[in-house]
């Protein structure tokens, strides 16, 4: 991963601004792996896109997480930190796993590969739970036999879901990450979902919100091309701006 200045930041911000949220994801992820084709990224499973999206947030704002939830029980808004390594699982749970495996569930023999993040779009705008985790898995499921004989995924019984979801989530522990929060209005206990394409995206178009702004003043007050100011680092622009006492 190499360093990204101030301006290829801002062009990014831009390429995201009017794309949904699963795309900024991978617009990020190109960030975090440059070399890689876009193909690649699409393909990479949800966990493995989301270990790269949170070093990608620690090289960029640093190694302290700061995010806001929501009560389920009484609406109080409250606030919790962590620190990235505290979210990372271990690398050496991934140096095993690949993205297609095979499952043997009593008679059953699937063979399948880790949802990633094109499988998420297809299925995000399902409202029942369950029909999106079907739909999910089928786009998943390579093949299945039963007995050595072809069989549709329609026809597995739950055990079988159960079995291979359980599996998903061995294979690719990053890929849902939850946070233990107690409220300290009214005491409620629950597991909140960390998002990290959705903080990072935030906090980058806080940045880019804030690095406009600073364009803007710098250029008003001193006539310098928005290049010229982005190109400064962090510390002269500040400086600068100290001078004109804004």
């Amino acid at each position: 991963m190499r360093s990204q200045n101030a301006l290829e930041l801002l062009t990014v911000w831009e390429q995201g601004l009017s794309q949904p949220l699963l795309q900024r994801a991978l617009i990020l992820l190109a960030v975090a792996l440059p070399d890689s084709e876009p193909e690649e990224l699409a393909g990479m499973s949800i966990g493995r896109r989301d270990r790269h999206l949170l070093r990608l947030r620690e090289k960029l704002f640093g190694p302290q997480l700061v995010n806001t939830s929501v009560c389920p029980a009484c609406s109080e808004r409250i606030e919790w930190v962590n620190q990235v390594s505290d979210l990372l699982i271990p690398q050496d749970l991934y140096q095993a796993s690949a993205n297609r495996f095979t499952i043997d569930v009593d008679e059953y023999k699937l063979c399948v590969r880790l949802p990633n993040s094109l499988d998420i779009a297809a299925v995000i705008g399902n409202p029942d739970t369950e029909s999106a985790q079907r739909q999910l898995l089928t786009r998943c499921v390579l093949n299945v036999e039963r007995s050595g004989e072809d069989c549709s995924i329609e026809r597995l019984p739950d055990c079988v879901i159960d079995a291979l979801i359980q599996q998903i989530e061995l294979l690719d522990p990053q890929a849902e990450i939850l946070i233990s929060l107690k409220c300290p209005a009214c005491a409620h206990r629950w597991d909140a979902l960390f998002d990290i394409a959705g903080l990072l995206w935030t906090e980058l178009n806080d940045w880019a919100e804030r690095m406009l702004q600073t364009v803007h003043q710098l250029a008003s007050g001193y006539g310098w091309s928005e290049r010229d100011i982005l190109e400064l680092s962090p510390v002269r622009r500040q400086l600068y701006l100290g001078m004109l006492g804004t």
